[in-house]
């Protein structure tokens, strides 16, 4: 669950959606499905998380390409809308990563029980900058949605 934090956006994505285009039946009945399957009460397994990790990959990778070659069909309305949902992508991210850091640091996962400390100790630093930094990155993407939203009144 995401934790209010500064470098989050103050617009409601999921409010945002009713004016969203939509996708035809079939294909939101695949994100109903997937939605489903990650979310909720569900069992928490690694399967999952490769999976949920996979579907990630594929949405990213999915952005990427629509902004590289297919900006000219997104108004300034579904540029703002993006730029909200990619701040609270970073937020969630972000927050998994610090998240990890802590569990690194405690050992909670199997096998760091009896790892060297140095080592420990590294991992822990490395993902608690990485967790910092992806404070910054989603604090300029919430910077570019005001930016933007407000040059857009």
């Amino acid at each position: 669950m995401l934790k209010p934090h500064w470098y989050l956006a103050e617009a409601d994505w999921f409010g945002q959606l009713p004016d969203a285009p939509r996708l035809n039946d079939d294909e939101h009945a695949v994100i109903d499905q997937l939605a489903q399957l990650l979310h909720g009460e569900s069992h928490f397994d690694p399967a999952k998380t490769v999976a949920a990790t996979r579907v990630i990959l594929l949405a990213v990778e999915h952005l990427g390409d629509t902004m590289t070659s297919a900006a000219q069909i997104h108004d300034l309305t579904e540029l703002a809308r993006l730029l909200c949902g990619l701040n609270l992508i970073q937020a969630h991210l972000t927050q998994t990563v610090q998240r990890i850091a802590e569990h690194v640091n405690g050992r909670t996962f199997t096998g760091l029980a009896h790892a060297p400390a140095a080592g420990v100790q590294a991992l822990t630093d490395s993902l608690s900058t990485a967790g910092a930094n992806g404070e910054m990155f989603a604090g300029h993407l919430k910077e570019a949605h005001l930016i933007l939203r407000t040059a857009s009144e």
